[in-house]
């Protein structure tokens, strides 16, 4: 039993469930996969992958989709310190520290957010498709499973609809949406990305100094 599976099956999977959660709300949506952006000069890593968009009558949901399957996902919080967030197989008493995704999805947003007109609203969640995952504790709300799915996508149409603080897309604006959002990723590509990332951890593991705070034990998992 592992605790991930390969991220391009979760992103594939996650896509599918995505497809098939709004598609009964929306008449009419637009899912891309994979999207590059450019960050702002400075950041860690050049570009940023965010694994899948929706974009619908109510505006764009991006996902941040994990591979983390059979375990037990939960946070330790700390007044001096950003949340840790660790996994445990399920039925292990050993846990591994990985990434916090919530922070990889809002960061990846409010780059986004830049790019794009004021009046469109923009939403992230971190989604974990895979089968045997269990949230322990108090998680942030926009960490969700495949059984939320449904709700998640009910939600944000009838949000969208009633509060009217963004406005709605017809069927020729979801598609000058996503030609936008191709004309920010451009010539960037996955493999691009993936360089950029390797070159940073490259770069990370050459470093003499400590970090801020402990992730020397952290895990990227997807």
């Amino acid at each position: 039993m592992t605790i991930a599976m390969p991220s391009t099956v979760a992103t594939s999977l996650g896509v599918q469930q995505l497809t098939s959660a709004f598609s009964p709300a929306f008449s009419y949506l637009r899912i891309l996969r994979n999207l590059i952006i450019p960050m702002p000069e400075g950041h860690a890593v050049r570009t940023a992958r965010i694994d899948a968009v929706v974009v619908c009558e109510t505006g764009l949901y991006l996902f941040e989709i994990k591979a983390w399957r059979n375990a037990f996902v939960y946070r330790k919080k700390s007044d001096q310190s950003p949340p840790r967030w660790f996994l445990r197989l399920n039925g292990g008493k050993s846990a591994r520290e990985v990434k916090d995704p919530a922070w990889q999805g809002g960061r990846k947003t409010t780059q986004l957010r830049s790019l794009l007109p004021d009046d469109l609203r923009l939403q992230y969640f971190v989604l974990l498709p895979c089968e045997g995952i269990e949230l322990e504790g108090v998680m942030p709300a926009a960490v969700i499973t495949q059984q939320d799915l449904p709700y998640i996508a009910r939600l944000v149409r009838n949000n969208g609809r009633t509060a009217r603080t963004y406005r709605l897309l017809d069927e020729e604006a979801v598609d000058r949406t996503v030609e936008r959002l191709l004309q920010i990723q451009g010539s960037l590509s996955l493999e691009e990305h993936l360089q950029n990332c390797r070159e940073r951890a490259g770069f990370v593991a050459g470093e003499q100094t400590a970090p801020a705070w402990p992730v020397s034990n952290a895990m990227g998992l997807q």
